[in-house]
């Protein structure tokens, strides 16, 4: 699963762009960028797979 498809799917679940980027220590803007296909860093990159891997691990939990 790409970076972009992470960000689909917690869009799905209910996040803002706002909220991901505060809990993955950026900004809305640099968020919406990633989604249309700009590069990420490796530290945004690594906070969003940790988010997403948290995300998905408490929809199974709640499932």
């Amino acid at each position: 699963m790409t970076i972009t498809e992470m960000l689909g799917y917690l869009t799905e679940q209910g996040w803002s762009q706002e909220r991901i980027a505060k809990q993955c220590g950026t900004t809305q803007p640099t968020i919406f960028r990633i989604t249309k296909g700009s590069t990420v860093s490796y530290e945004v990159g690594t906070a969003i797979v940790a988010l997403h891997k948290k995300v998905a691990k408490a929809k199974r939990k709640a499932a």
